[in-house]
């Protein structure tokens, strides 16, 4: 069953030394489904990502955000540690080649919320590979 969730998302991104920080608190939704925990919540102008909704699909040992633009259109990363990925990132300024390598990875969700923490590479088209970190905090919301 679908439930409200707040979600947390903090992360850092690593560019030339140079730490990019941020930290988000927003609500979303949250359920369990066929062995897998799905998390999804709107995008905004804060985030850079206006008239999207970004879903993250958890089990185990595996992590996929899809992002998807109002109007169509969709991107999809995957994380698995000690893995790569490559796909098509799209922006509001056009399409990438994207790789993704999960350097490590924790995934700690049940019924009522959970953790999921992110350690990885993106390399986008032909450019320097930049780490990542993200940090995905799950509170169930009991609906009313």
């Amino acid at each position: 069953m679908e439930t409200n969730a707040w979600i947390t998302l903090s992360g850092r991104q690593t560019v030339d030394g140079e730490d990019d920080n941020f930290e988000l608190t927003t609500a979303g939704r949250y359920l369990k489904r066929d062995g897998r925990f799905y998390v999804s919540y709107e995008g905004s102008e804060i985030t850079g990502y206006d008239n999207t909704t970004t879903t993250l699909k958890i089990k185990d040992d595996y992590v996929s955000m899809i992002r998807f633009e109002n109007g169509g259109g969709a991107s999809q990363m995957v994380f698995e540690a000690n893995k790569q990925y490559t796909g098509i990132y799209r922006t509001p300024y056009g399409s990438l080649s994207v790789d993704v390598y999960t350097n490590e990875m924790r995934v700690d969700v049940d019924d009522s919320g959970g953790e999921v923490e992110l350690d990885y590479f993106v390399q986008l088209n032909d450019s320097d590979p930049v780490r990542n970190n993200l940090h995905v905090y799950i509170r169930k919301v009991e609906n009313q």
